[in-house]
């Protein structure tokens, strides 16, 4: 049975809505679609950072986890379930043995086209009826929120509180 006089919550008329209920709830549009759109891929995660590898001949996991915003544990999981895959490879760098590059395989590059065309199908999806400016002052909006935001401990918070949690 239905609820007739269900109450409907509009976030948008709530002044103190975390910017994150926002962005969350992009990403999970965002990335649901994108894996819809990529399914036939033998793959079922991290499209954009195997398309960063591609593009990036000489990247390191930590020039990806830095650009990522990722900890070193992260990338390594990424880059653990992308040689799975055997879309990448690691390969030592003959300047410093500590240094490992990642290099795309044929059977990734054959998917880059396919997750290029993607994300530019799904952008112009979520762009409709935005003007170019409305897109440009977009992406400065975000860039200034990340910087602003930069500034917090966010990161580390986390971190302090699951050694806290642990000791316990």
């Amino acid at each position: 049975m239905i609820e007739k006089n269900k109450t409907i919550i509009d976030s948008s008329n709530l002044p103190n809505t975390p910017l994150a209920f926002f962005f969350s709830r992009l990403t999970k549009k965002y990335y649901g679609a994108a894996s819809k759109h990529f399914e036939e891929l033998d793959m079922d995660r991290n499209f954009f950072t195997l398309k960063l590898i591609a593009k990036h001949e000489n990247i390191t996991q930590q020039c990806l986890a830095d650009y990522l915003h990722v900890d070193k544990a992260s990338i390594v999981r990424i880059i653990d379930y992308l040689s799975e895959k055997k879309l990448v490879k690691r390969e030592v760098s003959e300047k410093d043995r500590r240094e490992h590059r990642i290099v795309a395989t044929k059977k990734a590059l054959n998917y880059v086209a396919k997750i290029s065309s993607g994300f530019n199908t799904l952008n112009k999806v979520a762009f409709k009826g935005f003007t170019k400016q409305e897109k440009e002052i977009f992406y400065t909006m975000m860039e200034k929120m990340h910087t602003n935001l930069s500034s917090l401990p966010a990161e580390n918070y986390s971190l302090k509180y699951i050694k806290t949690k642990k000791k316990k």
